[in-house]
């Protein structure tokens, strides 16, 4: 009788927690988990609700005519940053974000939910949280460390 009888395994490609949409000026971002619940495609189809207040993310093929570029295969990190204009231009109308000093970044997450019958994860308007907070990486001015 094997020692490990009655154990599963637990797989950390299994979708847990739950789906973030962290929106920017300069960028859109699905955390790990979102990228998960997707299936991690290579594409994606983004559309909008401008009556419900809801984004949306399908994936699709490569054929489609309004593919996004979306999970490199063999990436090592697991969430997706899309930094398109036209994507950051169709969500700003829907955002107010309010000045911040140049170390800083304003931002807005937002809760997903998985429609099973459609294949999309669908983030509402509604239950987004702003908030500001520091911006990541080398501030202005700063110099790359050097190995002399």
């Amino acid at each position: 009788m094997s020692s490990l009888q009655g154990f599963e395994v637990v797989s950390p490609n299994t979708a847990s927690g739950r789906s973030v949409l962290t929106v920017t000026r300069k960028y859109v971002r699905l955390n790990k988990n979102a990228v998960l619940e997707l299936g991690r495609p290579e594409f994606i189809e983004f559309l909008i609700n401008p009556s419900s207040k809801q984004f949306a993310f399908k994936p699709c093929e490569e054929s489609n005519p309004n593919a996004i570029p979306f999970f490199v295969p063999g990436k090592t990190t697991a969430s997706v940053t899309l930094s398109m204009q036209f994507v950051l231009d169709a969500m700003e109308p829907y955002f107010d974000f309010p000045e911040v000093a140049d170390d800083q970044e304003a931002y807005a997450q937002l809760k997903g939910t998985w429609i099973a019958s459609d294949n999309m994860l669908v983030f509402n308007l509604g239950t987004a949280e702003q908030g500001v907070m520091k911006k990541r990486g080398r501030k202005k001015g700063q110099k790359a460390a050097s190995n002399d």
